[in-house]
């Protein structure tokens, strides 16, 4: 046996191998390395402002605090036994699905007659989503003021365009209708943008082909721009939904804490923040706003369940 031989066979293989190695730290260098690089901050935020309270949270709904939370015992599924018999808790779940029932279908219709309109070639197009837009960017607080005096009984436009005398926000049976009214208007100005570049996205000559056939215009629309939105509409939908599941601010602007009418409106994120920050009740709230993250994550799963039917992609 040439033992010289035999102890030089490894060294190609040793060289193959380190070959191998810089071929897949330059890949990683170069393909990877910028990526992960211009990712990373975003990851960063997320976990800090989104997956740590997450978790914090789920934590804070087993145990209960005591000493501004210097000290914790823990209870197990108390707070949510708590919940199950909790009348509020039911009313509250209750309001949040009376108001995504009601919200997200009006957002998704009337964003996307809006975004259709826009989509026209007319004169001054910029000027009006501009306009269709600001309620986006206006302070919530501010708009608020605005809507109070709006459905103000007494003195009210609403009321004197409408001819009647009621009490839009201290009613009952008028409030969560007034409330979503406020919501929609607030928020069709996102979603009428993210539909208007989904119909951008749509070729001219599906259009010019249709045109040929002799379809006419609600038949391109049938055929031709509502099959190729849904994936548009269906990311809308989503993200509607989540919105409206935490309602919050205009219940605290419009309807306010003292309000004779909060319990026809208040929603889980609101019972959150009264039980947490008023009541100084933080475990309790966890618990609350933990349901409300599975009820979420249930709606979100089956849409996209449900997309398969009706979600057309190119």
């Amino acid at each position: 046996m040439d033992i010289s031989k035999s102890s030089a066979e490894p060294w190609p293989s040793r060289m193959h191998q380190l070959e191998q190695k810089k071929k897949k730290i330059s890949r990683f260098r170069n393909n990877y390395l910028p990526a992960y690089l211009l990712v990373a901050p975003t990851v960063l935020l997320v976990s800090f402002f989104y997956v740590i309270p997450v978790i914090i949270s789920i934590l804070l709904s087993f145990v209960k605090s005591e000493s501004f939370g210097l000290t914790n015992k823990w209870v197990g599924l108390e707070n949510y036994r708590r919940l199950v018999e909790d009348k509020q808790f039911w009313g509250d779940l209750w309001n949040t699905f009376h108001y995504v029932i009601l919200f997200v279908p009006a957002v998704l219709v009337i964003s996307t007659i809006l975004a259709l309109l826009l989509n026209q070639k007319i004169k001054g197009i910029a000027f009006f989503r501009t306009v269709y837009f600001l309620p986006q960017i206006t302070l919530p607080a501010a708009t608020a003021l605005v809507w109070v005096v709006l459905f103000n009984k007494d003195y009210g436009l609403i009321n004197h365009l409408l001819g009647t005398d009621i009490g839009w926000l201290s009613d009952s049976r008028t409030v969560m209708l007034a409330f979503v009214t406020t919501s929609v208007w607030g928020s069709i100005g996102l979603k009428m943008i993210i539909i208007l570049a989904g119909l951008q996205g749509i070729p001219t000559s599906l259009y010019e082909a249709g045109s040929l056939e002799g379809a006419n215009a609600f038949q391109r629309f049938w055929n031709i721009t509502l099959p190729l939105l849904t994936p548009t509409l269906f990311f809308v939908a989503i993200i509607s939904v989540i919105e409206g599941t935490q309602v919050f601010d205009g219940i605290l602007f419009l309807v306010g804490k003292n309000s004779i009418v909060l319990d026809d409106v208040r929603s889980l994120v609101f019972s959150y923040y009264i039980n947490t920050y008023t009541m100084d009740d933080p475990n309790y709230g966890s618990a609350i706003i933990d349901v409300l993250l599975v009820i979420n994550l249930i709606l979100t799963a089956i849409q996209f369940r449900l997309s398969k039917k009706w979600v057309f992609y190119e």
